[in-house]
């Protein structure tokens, strides 16, 4: 029949022969041409593919450098932690989230919330249930993970805070990285599973603090039981850091801002080379509740709290300095030709132009007053009529040289400028003139100005040092194999004044503490000779007004330059003031053995 049909198409039994043998030469050679693909150029992708099905790679975190104070005792370390991912995104099943909720001890209407809600990472596609998980659920867990293929438990180095209501501002805190933040960073060596700094020195230094990650290659078997190490490399922990502050002085101002039910700032710090001893915002929040999941009524609680607890008040609020900026002021009208002794007769308790008028702060007025009794005294009439002839450019241009109106330069995140106003600013910000009352304002740090804790800190350390501050900083060493090597020290400010301004001004503020009628005299120490300004600030958002102190001490070799602003308190000098004194007799304890009056039995 075959034979039929080739005949019928002209073939004979030959051809028949040779047509069979090409298609199988044919056929032949494309299977080896497809062997020799395989073989040749696809043999390093398959034996990698075979190795991947037998290796496993596993990146090793390492563990958080510490946080130090200047004493050494641990502020901040590193323990295990345990986070809870779900693998499937957003599907599931009610039975799915019932497993949940009984194996974790969460309800499954919170479990629901997360797996509908919660944050999924842009690259492995997890969804992170629990962030904190106990130690005891994770462990039950993972004796059970294959029951649970949609689960898996996660091993990190979870922050722990020794002081974890103190200081939360300066020391900040680490949670897991956001998909924005890892955006920025993944060419930086992060992955989208770390931990990261998000506030403070945590952030600020985290590149230091965070370490180097290990890796291992396991070899495993069918059922993905490991079975050898193959490769390895260790994890390298992160530097440690010691900070410039003495947490027995944090903490102890700290307790008096509780006790005393305050708000605000308080910064000590040393002007020879800018290192912060004390930098407390208050109120704090709680550290070891932010680096894991904040449950929402402490949050709401928090986010509510009309003191702003989450806001730096040292660095990030910004307050119309009040009477604390007079001394700064005064060196443009020394500047500009003002004799310190020329003496403003009459009562001085109104000054007026033309049909306007603007009182003193005391009833009857002070008398007739010089610059030093201005300062002593706090004479509003005085800083009025000499910031009218000098104008507003001779009041901004002495801000601007003790660094008003621009950032410090402190070594953690979040600063803010303030304000130092001037015509042109007005005129951009408001499409406004400048008015004569708007200098009378500025003149006593009042109206447009606004300047943060940290740049009176560092204004008033240029007093102490007639001349020159240094940039403000909280990290002392940065510790890598016991080894302490020193951060640099720099000066951000020279303020070329004549020797003779910085004597008047200081005699002045010495004045404040020890004169009769000085403002701050609630600071007299005996044997310590203290230079200081008090002031008190109106402000909108609060019946009383700021109260504010700043100075140093001790007068000739200064160790100490201090600035506190209460916020809504009342008086400087006497609110203020008595923090202050409260921290002075703390210091000269702590640092020179030295006990207050009537503080015979203290050890």
């Amino acid at each position: 029949m075959k034979n039929s049909k080739f005949k019928a198409l002209g073939i004979d039994k030959s051809k028949r022969y040779l047509l069979t043998k090409i298609f199988i030469l044919v056929l032949f050679g494309i299977l080896l041409i497809r062997l020799s693909y395989l073989q040749i150029y696809k043999g390093k992708e398959y034996k990698d593919k075979s190795t991947n099905n037998r290796v496993r790679f596993i990146r090793n975190a390492a563990i958080r450098g510490n946080i130090l104070d200047v004493n050494g005792d641990i502020i901040a370390t590193s323990k295990i932690g345990y986070r809870l991912n779900y693998l499937e995104e957003r599907k599931t099943t009610p039975e799915i989230i019932k497993n949940i909720s009984e194996l974790t001890g969460y309800s499954e209407k919170y479990i629901e919330k997360r797996i509908k809600y919660g944050e999924i990472s842009m690259y492995t596609r997890q969804n992170m249930l629990i962030e904190d998980l106990k130690e005891k659920v994770a462990h039950k867990i993972f004796e059970k993970i294959d029951e649970y293929p949609y689960l898996e438990v996660e091993m990190y180095y979870k922050r722990k805070y020794l002081y974890p209501n103190s200081s939360s501002h300066l020391i900040g805190y680490v949670k897991k990285i956001s998909n924005k933040e890892y955006e920025n960073l993944k060419d930086k060596g992060y992955s989208d599973k770390d931990t990261i700094g998000k506030e403070g020195v945590e952030k600020k230094y985290d590149s230091i603090l965070k370490g180097k990650k290990g890796y291992q290659y396991f070899e495993i078997n069918a059922r993905g039981r490991a079975l050898k190490t193959i490769k390895k490399k260790p994890s390298e922990k992160g530097e440690d850091i010691q900070l410039t502050i003495d947490m027995r002085l944090q903490t102890f101002i700290e307790n008096e801002f509780k006790k005393s039910k305050l708000t605000g700032s308080f910064i000590a710090m040393n002007p020879k080379n800018g290192e912060i001893l004390t930098m407390v915002s208050y109120p704090t929040y709680p550290l070891d509740v932010f680096s894991s999941s904040i449950p929402s009524d402490v949050w709401n609680k928090i986010l509510y709290d009309k003191r702003k607890p989450l806001t730096n008040k040292s660095i990030a609020g910004e307050y119309p300095p009040g009477s604390v900026f007079k001394p700064i002021e005064a060196f443009g009208f020394l500047n500009s030709g003002l004799d310190p002794k020329e003496v403003n007769e009459g009562r001085n308790a109104i000054y007026s132009i033309g049909e306007w008028s603007w009182k003193s702060w005391k009833r009857g007025g002070h008398g007739p007053t010089d610059l030093r009794k201005s300062i002593v005294e706090s004479v509003n009439t005085y800083y009025y009529k000499y910031g009218h002839k000098y104008g507003s450019k001779v009041i901004t241009k002495a801000a601007k040289n003790f660094g008003l109106g621009e950032k410090t330069g402190i070594d953690i995140a979040g600063e803010r400028a303030g304000i130092v106003p001037s015509p042109e600013w007005k005129k951009k910000r408001f499409k406004q003139g400048w008015y004569t009352g708007d200098t009378i304002n500025y003149s006593i740090g009042q109206g447009y100005v606004t300047v943060t804790p940290i740049q009176i800190a560092r204004a008033y350390c240029v007093l102490a040092n007639k001349g020159y501050a240094y940039t403000p900083k909280v990290v002392k060493y940065i510790i890598k194999d016991s080894v302490k090597e020193k951060t640099v020290s720099h000066k951000s400010l020279e303020v070329n004044y004549p020797r003779r301004f910085y004597d008047v001004i200081e005699n002045a503020m010495i004045g404040v503490v020890e004169d009769k009628h000085g403002t701050g005299k609630r600071l007299k120490t005996k044997n310590l000779k203290i230079a200081a300004k008090s002031g008190s600030a109106q402000n909108t958002h609060f019946k009383e007004t700021h109260a504010e102190i700043a100075g140093y001490f001790p007068v000739g070799n200064p160790e100490i330059v201090f600035a506190v602003l209460l916020q809504g308190a009342g008086g400087g000098g006497s609110i203020a003031g008595a923090l202050t004194k409260k921290f002075i007799d703390e210091y000269q304890f702590l640092y020179h053995g030295i006990k207050k009056e009537g503080e015979n039995d203290r050890k």
